[in-house]
């Protein structure tokens, strides 16, 4: 008898367990609450990572295309002009690069690759920020370098 009250309460039990459904969204976001964020924060982080990309790259492209043009109209500039002139777009739309996390070497000092012209090398470091305080994510520094060759006569 007592086996039978027993069994009789347990099945009880279990049917109203299985229509019930408070608590299942809990249990559901619990499960996949975390593995939605993390998606939508590495999605964040994707975005931003090739947005600086892109302005790196264009950024030492614009550059190579300022120091051709001056040349062209016989304005010699030193490597440091050339530097700050850079850090000054940098800085400004479209770019909107962080001046504490970016590195500019300009060198025009070493040997050319082609005869009779003068080659300046621009290479713009920028080191990406922490989206995510305390994870450490690979390829965060984007490098780019563009060369340049001027004939001074």
């Amino acid at each position: 008898m007592m086996f039978q009250k027993l069994k009789h309460y347990s099945e009880a039990l279990a049917r109203k367990l299985a229509v019930s459904q408070s608590g299942a969204a809990v249990v559901e976001f619990a499960l996949l609450g975390p593995l939605f964020l993390m998606l939508l924060f590495g999605m964040f982080q994707v975005g931003i990572y090739l947005q600086n990309f892109n302005a790196v790259q264009s950024l030492a492209s614009d550059s190579a295309r300022y120091v051709m043009v001056e040349y062209q109209k016989s304005n010699e500039l030193t490597d440091e002009q050339i530097r700050s002139v850079i850090l000054g777009q940098a800085t400004n739309s479209p770019y909107l690069l962080d001046t504490n996390r970016l590195n500019i070497t300009v060198d025009s000092t070493g040997a050319s690759r082609i005869a009779g012209a003068t080659e300046i090398d621009v290479e713009v470091r920028y080191e990406l920020s922490e989206f995510i305080p305390g994870v450490e994510l690979p390829l965060s520094v984007i490098e780019y370098s563009r060369s340049v060759w001027v004939v001074i006569e």
